[in-house]
């Protein structure tokens, strides 16, 4: 599965978290004091409604039940941990400057020319909602305009890719919100008598 995720591939995980913890997470949400920014973050605008509106928070009260999942799904020890709940108002995304339509910026994590990219990356999608139209979509590159690839959101569904793989938001215009989690972590090194090697120049499909 990791070399999969390494070549570009996407890998889907239901009931990631156990039914009384995702119900335990849900309650955390609500009590969130989120900060208001917007997409890209280091893109400077006159005001975040010329970007992508969105709200965030860094969510650590799971880490080690999450850190656990994650290392049983791709059988690897992680590192370099972060997670970022992230909300969006549909209201606000039909307010923005941004003409968009189903999908939100095409974007990936970091560039093939980043030295981190010797290191790789994995992220990963968590949805509290249910919709069709609303979860991740997955692109060849930057420039296209329909998918190669998309995951719909389901509440409790995990979604894990490449940090360098070109993806975006899903815009689902019946709701009124979207909310989600963003997961990005690196592979801990293997000792040298480990015979695990990763090769982290595997290419992206």
């Amino acid at each position: 599965m990791l070399d999969y995720i390494l070549r570009g591939g996407v890998t889907q995980h239901a009931d990631f978290f156990s039914p009384e913890k995702f119900e335990s997470v849900k309650q955390d949400i609500k009590t969130i004091d989120w900060e208001p920014t917007h997409q890209p973050l280091k893109m400077q605008y006159g005001n975040r409604f010329q970007g992508m509106p969105c709200y965030q928070y860094e969510y650590t009260k799971e880490n080690d039940y999450i850190i656990n999942r994650l290392e049983s799904i791709i059988n690897h020890p992680i590192t370099n941990f972060n997670i970022i709940a992230r909300k969006i108002l549909i209201s606000e995304i039909k307010a923005s400057t941004q003409d968009f339509s189903k999908y939100g910026f095409v974007h990936r994590d970091y560039a093939a020319d980043d030295p981190r990219w010797q290191e790789p990356l994995i992220a990963g999608m968590l949805y509290f909602d249910q919709s069709y139209d609303g979860g991740t979509a997955f692109f060849h590159n930057q420039m296209e305009k329909a998918p190669d690839s998309y995951v719909s959101a389901f509440p409790n569904r995990l979604v894990l890719y490449h940090g360098g793989r070109y993806h975006a938001n899903c815009f689902d215009y019946t709701m009124e919100e979207r909310i989600t989690f963003s997961f990005f972590f690196k592979l801990q090194q293997q000792r040298p008598n480990n015979e695990v090697k990763l090769d982290s120049n595997l290419p992206l499909v």
